[in-house]
């Protein structure tokens, strides 16, 4: 669709059109100091850094049943992806939606969630530049009050990272997709849903070249076929030929939610026939299952997740990740290191109300690879203990503990959050450990104002084997503090400052800044923050990207609401 007549669509046709009703949401970041690369080194690196974002968003209503969205983007530079300062690239998200008493049509970027997410959903998060939408045009109709029908066509591209170190998103295919769905929903049988897909994948030749050379898990299973593969790269070369692949790719997915006595029980299968890039089809699986219950006023729920889908590139599905993303400052920096295509895993969470200012929140989570040929068969127990074992190293086991003591103290006037988190995962033969200890405390004052204190300490160990004696290790450890205290004045102005620590050896690393946030009316506020601040890793649903460090340079953000 021509990009000057979509924008003509989304911003001028609501003050053509009489009846038109418009909204917007618009956020603004600036920022300019030094990027800090390696900052947990003995060498930290800088360089100036600046970006610029802007991101409006527009919603358009047209009486009762139609809704235009158009995103709209100028970022030079953002902090991830690419500027976009044409007016062609400005036009980030766009569809129309048309919906009525028995059907929804919608038409342009589909972000559509079937299910849990096993075979489809598309989403999109700025925070780390993903986004996995297919333009083209989704239909729900609805047969019965209990009986419905959707289809989806489109075609898409997806960019992804071959690191998360990557601030840019450094490969990308396109593809083409249609589904079709029947949900079908019994007061007795519970909610049930079958989902067919069917996905064709067109990698060029450079895409697959950059796979075939890299270090990552798909490129050393090409290597391992390195004679079938060599036969196309020649004849690109030689002969000029294409050597590009279309990878095709067909799903079945059913999913059902039932309701039985004092449990809420969700199960989701997806069977998956995919093409290897230049090789054959093969079969694989994603499973998953949540079980929810309540008893002696304690809340737990199981998940758990089994996918089996070795070397495919999702790209229209987002699975659950099944274990539990920490908002901890310092505990958020240890991310699992998820596989989608090849991982088993186990969550159980526990909530208790103790009594009414009192709450007891405990978290488990475990996850590991398949086992293949010439491993060692393990128990979950050794899952469970992970002990340093060379057993153990292949399967890149993952473990997460984390307790939480939170409530209401003094008249309801002091607010108390008290974690433990232990994170242990082996990758590569590396082991890392980590404890950190997260607390927040809020003081209500008097006149209506506040106090918040975030105070967190963490001790990370980072243990590697000697390749000649499995015995012995290279270890690595570090002592991380951060502080950061708030005063909340009537909800009107928030006045912070931070401090952050890293201490490795003899060395030590240190982050402080300042902001202040101003609310400039019931729709708008904004913040201004000055100093240094450490970087790491930003994770959403199991996605993960670097933030690079900061260093003696201030940010702006404004966020508006009209």
């Amino acid at each position: 669709m021509n990009t000057k007549i979509v924008l003509t669509l989304s911003i001028l046709l609501g003050s053509i059109i009489a009846q038109a009703e418009m909204n917007y949401s618009y956020e603004m970041k600036y920022g300019v100091g030094k990027q800090v690369e390696r900052t947990a080194s003995d060498n930290p690196v800088t360089s100036d850094y600046s970006y610029f974002e802007n991101l409006l968003d527009i919603n358009t209503y047209f009486g009762d049943h139609i809704y235009l969205y158009t995103q709209l983007e100028y970022s030079n530079p953002p902090v991830f992806g690419y500027s976009r300062t044409r007016i062609d690239s400005m036009i980030n998200r766009f569809y129309l939606e048309y919906s009525h008493e028995k059907f929804n049509v919608k038409l342009g970027d589909l972000y559509e969630l079937f299910g849990r997410g096993l075979s489809f959903y598309t989403m999109q998060d700025q925070n780390v530049d993903y986004d996995n939408s297919i333009k083209g045009l989704a239909l729900n109709y609805s047969l019965k009050d209990n009986l419905g029908i959707s289809t989806l066509i489109g075609t898409g591209d997806y960019a992804y990272r071959s690191n998360p170190t990557t601030q840019k998103n450094n490969r990308q295919f396109n593809h083409d997709v249609i589904l079709g769905s029947i949900q079908y929903e019994n007061e007795i049988l519970g909610s049930f849903q079958y989902l067919f897909n069917k996905k064709r994948s067109f990698f060029d030749i450079e895409l697959i070249k950059s796979i075939f050379e890299s270090s990552t898990e798909l490129g050393e299973e090409l290597m391992t076929r390195a004679d079938s593969l060599y036969l196309p790269f020649i004849a690109s070369n030689i002969y000029g030929l294409p050597s590009a692949d279309t990878l095709l790719l067909q799903s079945h997915n059913v999913n059902w939610n039932i309701f039985l006595g004092i449990f809420d029980i969700y199960i989701d299968k997806v069977w998956i026939n995919y093409d290897k890039i230049y090789g054959d089809e093969v079969f694989g699986s994603r499973f998953y299952t949540s079980i929810y219950t309540e008893i002696l006023e304690t809340g737990i729920t199981y998940e758990y997740k089994n996918y089996n889908t070795p070397y495919l590139i999702k790209s229209i599905s987002n699975p659950p990740i099944v274990y539990q993303e920490s908002n901890s400052i310092l505990a958020s920096r240890n991310a699992h290191s998820m596989n989608f295509g090849n991982e088993i895993g186990h969550q159980l969470d526990i909530n208790k109300n103790i009594n009414r200012n009192m709450n007891i929140v405990g978290n488990l989570s475990i996850s590991h690879r398949h086992q293949e040929e010439g491993m060692e068969e393990l128990s979950l127990i050794d899952f469970l203990i992970m002990e340093e074992d060379p057993s153990i190293y292949t399967y890149y086991p993952f473990r997460q503990m984390y307790m939480e003591l939170n409530g209401w103290a003094w008249s309801e006037r002091l607010y108390y959050k008290i974690g433990l988190d232990y994170f242990t995962e082996f990758i590569n033969k590396k082991h890392t450990y980590v404890f950190t200890l997260p607390t927040q405390w809020v003081w209500k004052l008097t006149n209506g104002s506040s106090i918040t204190t975030y105070l967190e300490t963490q001790e990370k160990t980072e243990k590697e084997p000697d390749p000649d004696n499995v015995t012995l290790y290279d270890e690595t450890k570090y002592i991380n503090y951060y502080l950061s205290v708030s005063y909340s004045h009537l909800g009107k102005w928030v006045v912070t400052g931070f401090y952050d620590q890293e201490n490795k050896g003899s060395k030590s690393n240190k982050w402080t800044g300042a902001d202040f946030s101003y609310k400039l009316n019931t729709k708008s506020q904004i913040s201004i923050f000055y100093g240094s601040q450490k970087g790491g890793l930003i994770c959403a649903n199991g996605i993960c990207a670097e933030q690079p460090g900061f260093e003696d340079g201030f940010k702006v953000t404004f966020r508006s609401l009209f």
